[in-house]
């Protein structure tokens, strides 16, 4: 087996028309080209392609037209990439260029509201008034004929306004909105806004459907664990205190029954009372201790009279005549 020179020249010339090719798909977004279908993983409500309604089994390609009815959504898995629609949005999947693989080679949002989670490499996505670069990002996008808004969810966005004129770039860890206008205001055409109207549970989905671990979760994992230093602190006492309210609960369970004997000594005065008539008779023998009272002054009285009988036996005194 030779070795043909010629042959390697031609393979490189086709590589460098096909770099060439997907260079020039502009405002599209570039998708990789064993995605040649969309598979629908969610239908909540109605929606349609291409004009006919649609349900789960629906396969949508290259060229396919979107669209959802009122209070509908609808979820659409596209090789790496996972997109939600909200209701009342409308989703074109632009063909490949001319003399190319039939693929989806790009996403244009005209009207509506949708959250997407996109594989590693370099996207093009277009609205009304917008035009996006992201790489490897998680966004949500609101789309009407006056303006765009763009929230960077996660992941790299190169914005620009629809005339290319203005230009921002986004480096997002954890949602950074903008919007997009179709007129200055204020002289600016993409200014920072708000938060809104999408979760982070509907990014971590996404990324799920298509076997990636959301950015969201590792973001939101590492904020717990930065509070988690304060947290584990404050249980550890916790716990040594059900060791201490243990004999707490003791002692009082100990009074308890200790108060009981003061209740039942009350009724017994009150038994009592009823006796108090019997009370009577001890008052009498305390009359009858004051008889002999009286009877006290019989040895008190003079009986010893007779020792005066002594002087009785004086002499009278003698006469000296």
């Amino acid at each position: 087996m030779s070795f043909d020179p010629k042959g390697v020249r031609t393979g490189v010339m086709r590589r460098r028309r096909f770099l060439k090719a997907s260079a020039a798909l502009g405002a599209t977004l570039l998708m990789p080209g064993v995605a040649r279908s969309a598979e629908i993983r969610d239908l909540q409500g109605s929606a349609k392609v291409n004009g006919k309604p649609a349900s789960r089994a629906t396969r949508v390609r290259p060229g396919d037209r979107i669209e959802t009815g009122p209070k509908s959504k609808l979820v659409l898995v596209i090789g790496p990439d996972a997109f939600l629609l909200r209701e009342k949005s409308r989703l074109n999947l632009e063909k490949s260029l001319p003399g190319q693989p039939s693929v989806i080679a790009g996403l244009r949002l005209s009207a509506g509201a949708m959250v997407a989670v996109f594989g590693p490499g370099s996207r093009h996505i277009q609205t009304s008034t917008a035009v996006a670069e992201i790489r490897g990002t998680g966004v949500y996008i609101e789309a009407s004929a006056k303006q765009t808004y763009f929230c960077t969810c996660y992941g790299e966005v190169d914005l620009r306004d629809k005339t290319g004129k203005a230009h921002k770039l986004v480096v997002s860890g954890y949602h950074a909105p903008n919007l997009i206008y179709a007129q200055p205001v204020k002289g600016q055409t993409i200014v920072v806004s708000r938060f809104k109207d999408h979760t982070d549970d509907e990014l971590i989905m996404l990324d799920g459907l298509v076997g990636r671990t959301s950015p969201i979760a590792e973001h939101n994992r590492k904020l717990k664990e930065r509070t988690q230093p304060t947290q584990p602190e404050a249980p550890r006492p916790q716990a040594e205190q059900p060791s201490q309210p243990a004999p707490e609960k003791q002692t009082p369970a100990e009074p308890k029954p200790q108060a009981q004997p003061p209740v039942q000594p009350k009724p017994q005065p009150s038994q009592a009372q009823p006796p108090q008539p019997a009370q009577a008779p001890p008052s009498q023998p305390q009359v009858q201790p004051a008889a002999p009272q009286q009877a006290a002054p019989a040895p008190a009285a003079p009986p010893p009279s007779p020792p005066p009988s002594e002087p009785v036996l004086r002499l009278p005194p003698a006469r000296l005549d």
